[in-house]
């Protein structure tokens, strides 16, 4: 059966339209892929010599095995950004005499076979036979070859489920990226330190090697979870259900703010439910704890608060950024239906400031416990909220309406480059100017940087305030070139 699917899946992929495009765009992934495992097998070989480098007079395989947990942490943050579900068109067989067990085992099956499965192999493989072998004989080499593809093998299943569950329930995203995020504060607050867990854990399969059996359990279990996951979810009529039941949901409390709530209504749908605009909003929050990075205790007390600036810039603006790029692109593929209604182009501009003025809003209040590392933050980042809702908001607009770039919603953020184009590198680059434009002229004029970062709140504020005389402005620059835009749009 595992041999029938495969071939009608390879007849799928050459009598596809766009084979032409699928073979060029594969041979050049293939040579991209060659790359990143060459590398991966070069860092491998010289990792002993790195570690000794890095760390002299200390027992390279303990150091090795203190990292081992790190990276696989990180691995799973990579996995959930990158791994693809594996797809098949499950309907045809599900009305033929073909068990439902079987199309699972083939799904999860032919999922195994990815790239990001070997990488981890390809870098602790060498070192493991060059080093661990030699050190403590076969059996502790064994039970650690078991443990690395227990640990690789659990978070290839989990993630899959992870992802899987999100795509019923959106608050699965929210749920595992705050538990990376605790994750991390636990080790960035010296409150846990996963070094000594992972140098226990590993050093002590090494020594103990029936411990592989753990991550190897571990592994057989997240397999086995999506099993029955996909076996209670594989039934036409609960398909039809399901797709029922998102066309019926409504966010009836924006209704109090007339066509704009509405119009807010249909981009939160749109963000949820497809792909590339779901790891947008997936991204802005992840990012929510960047300010561990740019608030780092050394720059408060040397006093770098122009840089902390771009700090409060950055987290409150990253929404506008990432969203803002691709603002009316967002909805190419219903814009010449949008655009034929009886709906106001002041009215749909409008909305997309309310957006991005309340999305602004909530991460301001969810990154206001910075304000506990130095009270002063609270400060750097209302500068930047302000600055982002008054003088942002209507720089992306703005170059929104010089974009005729259609995208597909349904695909991933993970290289594509799908609806860039020059203006949208400008965009980024006017972005980080005009911030250092206003910043550095009051901070050197009044020789203090408290100057130049009340200048950026001041302004924006001052913008926001004339936010209807932007809208009218830019309500303006839209129609001027609305043909231009719905063309574009039209070349999918």
């Amino acid at each position: 059966m595992i041999s029938l699917l495969l071939t009608h899946q390879w007849k799928a992929f050459w009598r596809s339209r766009n084979a032409g495009k699928s073979i060029a765009l594969r041979i050049f992934m293939g040579f991209l892929i060659l790359y990143l495992l060459l590398t991966a097998i070069g860092v491998g070989v010289f990792l002993k010599e790195a570690l000794e480098k890095l760390y002299p007079g200390q027992d390279t395989i303990r150091v090795f095995c203190g990292f081992a947990l790190y990276y696989f942490l990180i691995d799973m943050f990579t996995r959930f950004m990158l791994q693809d579900l594996p797809t098949l068109t499950i309907q045809p067989y599900l009305t033929q005499h073909i068990r439902r067990s079987q199309l699972i085992r083939f799904l999860n099956v032919r999922s195994l076979f990815t790239v990001i499965n070997l990488i981890p192999l390809l870098l602790s493989l060498p070192f493991t036979f060059m080093v661990i072998g030699p050190a403590h004989g076969t059996g502790p080499l064994l039970g650690f070859v078991a443990a690395l593809l227990g640990c690789t093998f659990f978070n290839h299943f989990f993630i899959l489920y992870v992802k899987r569950k999100s795509l019923v329930n959106s608050w699965w995203y929210v749920i595992f990226l705050l538990a990376l995020a605790a994750l991390g504060a636990l080790e960035y607050f010296h409150v846990f330190s996963f070094s000594k867990v992972s140098s226990a854990l590993f050093y002590g399969i090494i020594e103990k090697p029936w411990l592989c059996l753990l991550p190897a359990g571990l592994a057989v279990a997240a397999f086995f979870n999506n099993d029955a996951f996909l076996l209670k979810n594989l039934y036409l009529e609960d398909i039809g259900a399901r797709n029922k039941k998102k066309e019926g949901a409504e966010y009836t409390f924006l209704n109090r703010f007339g066509a704009e709530g509405e119009l807010i209504g249909l981009d939160l749908k749109l963000i949820l439910r497809n792909k590339r605009p779901r790891s947008v909003a997936m991204i802005t929050v992840l990012f929510l704890f960047y300010g561990f990075i740019f608030y780092k205790p050394e720059y408060l007390r040397q006093g770098w608060w122009g840089f902390l600036q771009v700090g409060g810039i950055f987290l409150t603006g990253l929404f506008i950024s990432n969203y803002g790029q691709f603002l009316f692109a967002w909805q190419s593929g219903h814009f010449d239906g949008m655009m034929a209604s009886n709906l106001s182009v002041k009215t749909y501009i409008k909305s997309k400031f309310m957006l991005f003025t309340a999305v602004c809003t909530l991460v301001l209040l969810l990154t206001a416990f910075y304000g506990l590392l130095e009270w002063k933050l609270l400060l750097v980042q209302l500068s930047g909220y302000l600055y982002n809702v008054g003088i942002h908001a209507v720089i992306a607009v703005y170059f929104a309406t010089r974009s005729y770039k259609a995208i597909d919603i349904s695909k991933g953020t993970t290289f594509n480059y799908q609806g860039m184009g020059a203006e949208k590198w400008i965009y980024s680059l006017v972005i980080l100017l005009v911030p250092m434009v206003i910043y550095w002229p009051f901070a050197y004029f009044f020789h203090t940087p408290w100057a130049g970062i009340a200048a950026i709140g001041i302004l924006g504020l001052i913008s926001f305030l004339l936010q209807d005389w932007w809208i009218d402005i830019l309500t303006r620059e839209f129609r001027a070139r609305k043909h231009r835009i719905l063309d574009g749009f039209r070349e999918n």
